[in-house]
């Protein structure tokens, strides 16, 4: 296994591109990752790839519930946030 053996860490923007691929290089390198994305569809394609991967349906804008996700883990080793904001308007 690798440097991120038994480590627990969240990915944001988990769905696709860098959060996608960081997901599942720090999976098979033996972390708990819990991938996070708004994109649920997104999310089930990731957990087909790699079934030890946790999948949480979440908006990280959406603070209360990403506390409530922070509750729920406890402690976290790593949080990887590849989420962007996009203004509009």
């Amino acid at each position: 296994m690798g440097r991120v053996e038994n480590k627990i860490i969240i990915v944001t923007a988990a769905g696709a591109g860098i959060g996608r691929a960081s997901s599942l290089m720090l999976s098979r390198e033996g972390a708990t990752v819990w991938a996070v994305d708004i994109d649920a569809g997104a999310l089930d394609e990731l957990k087909r790839q790699d079934e030890r991967i946790n999948t949480v349906e979440l908006d990280v804008l959406q603070k209360a519930a990403f506390e409530s996700l922070a509750e729920q883990l406890g402690a976290v080793d790593v949080l990887f946030n590849c989420a962007g904001y996009v203004a509009t308007g």
